[in-house]
């Protein structure tokens, strides 16, 4: 299984994907079966490649390859400022952060035993050891089936996902996907096209108002038409301690009657994403955009959060450049300013006190509930075959926390900021190493200003035989 928070690698698929240079497999979806990425590689062109598109194969190619492999490696983070971080790249959640990890497997089985340590964290309610990176996973009848604490990300956003991202602790739980992204084989469903589902259940840590709530979180994909990625994802917090954990409760959850005060069976969030690629001048554009709704009316998500973006791939000679522009806005019902919106609701609840946050930190968009943020980048990728280089700057302008939520420990205050990140990658095989320059400058509200150095490194010590 790759989890998220490889931002090199999902940018190098993208590349491929949109490019129509190898099979299709979802970059919304993480974690990705290591079958899926594979089958896509085996279904890619081999001819009329330019030297960046056989620098983003062997790119991928060389990472399936360490990925595989059974190794013992260590794993450092530095932040020194202990600034958040926004994004799909692995995140920083402490001022210093190391771990070590095992892992091997084979075509069918495949496991990772990682402990990490933490030190200075970014929130209170953090543990300073987890399992953070484990899991055993095993593929049969077509799927892929893992337990463990693995990173997800669910939608095509750059800087966030609405509905499930990367920005908090991972939830350890148990589950299935399918393992290939393919059509149909029948006649009669090969409409639907390429395509994918997951099914999740786990359970979360550390909360103080609902200890050992549950959660289930279903999503499915497909790309019906060449270009066009179409995802709907649901979120379904429930159960735990002094609540009830039986089937009704739960089926009352998944048919969606949670407009009872006082039978509330859950916490939900739901949505719907897309991610549309079309050719300008023979490279890729693509629109993008996603909505979470916070409520339900007629069986259906309301009340919603809102996301849109814009990226565009050209080559300047062999070098790729990428370049993303994007817009979030966490407040229900607001959408950009279409209507004055409900501060307070996004990611919060009555009975489930905490919130969909874990650990203190966002399980959707990383700034949390009631905000907005601005945010644009470009990412350099020189055809540079011994080291893999890249460079990348974004900049990002947000509002965070119009409610002053304490459950946000990321943002506990209404602000106004804006900030900027520069960062390097490359690899010395088969160690990777990350390292960047963040700033944050308030204008308005309670914040710390901050700059912060970043080295982030992923070292394999031996490889076992």
């Amino acid at each position: 299984m790759i989890e998220a928070g490889n931002q090199e690698l999902r940018d190098d698929i993208q590349w491929l994907v949109d490019r129509e240079i190898i099979g299709y497999v979802s970059t919304s979806t993480w974690p990705v079966p290591v079958s899926a990425l594979e089958a896509a590689l085996e279904a890619r062109k081999k001819t009329a490649l330019t030297r960046a598109d056989v620098h983003a194969i062997l790119a991928v190619r060389r990472y399936l390859d360490d990925q595989k492999a059974s190794s013992v490696g260590i794993t450092a983070k530095v932040n020194t400022d202990s600034l958040p971080q926004l994004g799909f790249a692995e995140q920083s959640r402490a001022v210093a952060a190391g771990g070590v990890y095992l892992q091997g497997g084979g075509d069918n089985f495949a496991g990772k035993l990682q402990i990490n340590g933490l030190l200075d964290p970014i929130t209170r309610k953090q543990s300073r050891v987890n399992l953070e990176g484990s899991y055993a996973s095993a593929r049969f009848l077509g799927q892929a089936v893992y337990v463990g604490q693995l990173a997800h990300y669910w939608g095509p956003g750059v800087d966030g996902s609405l509905n499930w991202g990367n920005a908090a602790t991972a939830i350890p739980g148990i589950g299935i996907q399918r393992a290939k992204h393919t059509a149909p084989e029948s006649e009669w469903f090969s409409w639907i096209g390429p395509w994918g589902y997951e099914v999740f259940l786990g359970q979360l840590q550390h909360d103080t108002s609902v200890p050992k709530a549950r959660v289930l979180n279903m999503r499915v994909f497909a790309r019906p038409f060449k270009g066009l990625e179409l995802g709907a994802s649901r979120f379904i917090e429930w159960g735990g301690q002094g609540r009830d954990n039986g089937w009704g409760s739960l089926w009352n959850a998944l048919k969606g009657n949670s407009n009872d005060p006082g039978n509330d069976p859950g916490n939900e969030l739901a949505g719907f994403d897309l991610r549309y690629t079309i050719g300008l001048w023979g490279n890729p554009l693509t629109v993008y955009g996603q909505l979470a709704g916070e409520d339900e009316a007629g069986g259906l998500p309301s009340h919603y959060l809102a996301q849109a973006g814009l990226q565009f791939k050209h080559m300047a000679g062999p070098t790729r450049i990428q370049w993303y522009a994007e817009a979030a806005d966490t407040t229900a019902k607001r959408i950009f300013g279409l209507s004055d919106g409900l501060i307070g609701t996004a990611y919060s609840h009555v009975t489930y006190k905490n919130g969909l946050y874990h650990d203190g930190m966002p399980i959707g968009h990383p700034i949390g509930g009631s905000g907005r943020m601005l945010s644009a980048g470009v990412t350099v990728i020189p055809d540079d075959f011994r080291y893999f280089s890249r460079y990348s700057l974004r900049v990002m302008q947000a509002q965070v926390n119009e409610a002053n939520q304490a459950i946000n420990q990321v943002f506990s205050k209404e602000a106004r900021w804006y900030g900027a990140e520069l960062a390097y990658s490359w690899r010395i095989r088969p160690a990777t190493f990350r390292a960047g320059v963040a700033l944050l400058r308030r204008t308005s509200g309670e914040v710390n200003n901050g700059f912060s150095l970043t080295l982030s490194m992923n070292i394999p010590l031996e490889k076992i035989r």
